[in-house]
């Protein structure tokens, strides 16, 4: 049973090399062909050791979904939830998160992106677009409103929408 478990580990230790993972999610993935009672051995020594730490993995995950993905707090708590993360962890990474890139400043750029590629939405149906993919993105309704004020302010609203009323 040795040789099983050092196969186990040398295979968390490769899956770990290539990214950092959460242990809900890499005992998922090990127990796919492993059995579970030494996948929880094995997961139990990589955190032992500092291989495998979810607070480490959270935060590089928020990072990531605010810098690149430009999400809101409730698409990164989402994401990290369904990867097995704490709540109060969440709450923590995510003040951390705010410190480092505040949510409305990752709106604006959101924002800013979609105007640099589609133009400023003058009508109802682009403004409705940019206001409903950011709210994909994860930002508290009364967020995008405010952030969109300017466009609200400035749309072109006696010019009749795409069904002609």
């Amino acid at each position: 049973m040795k040789s099983e478990t050092n196969k186990i580990y040398q295979r968390s230790l490769r899956l770990l090399g290539r990214r950092n993972h959460s242990r809900l999610e890499l005992g998922r993935k090990l127990e796919r062909t492993h059995p579970s009672d030494l996948v929880e051995e094995i997961l139990d020594r990589l955190e032992e050791k500092g291989f495998l730490n979810d607070r480490t993995f959270a935060l590089e995950r928020a990072r990531l979904g605010r810098k690149r993905r430009l999400w809101g707090d409730l698409r990164v708590s989402q994401d990290l939830k369904k990867l097995g993360i704490d709540a109060r962890m969440i709450e923590q990474v995510l003040e951390q998160v705010n410190q480092e890139t505040g949510e409305v400043e990752s709106l604006q750029e959101a924002i800013d992106r979609w105007v640099n590629k589609s133009g400023e939405p003058d009508t109802l149906p682009p403004l409705k677009k940019l206001h409903d993919r950011c709210i994909r993105l994860g930002y508290a309704p009364h967020m995008v409103r405010e952030q969109l004020g300017p466009y609200f302010d400035h749309l072109n609203w006696s010019q009749k929408n795409e069904n002609g009323r």
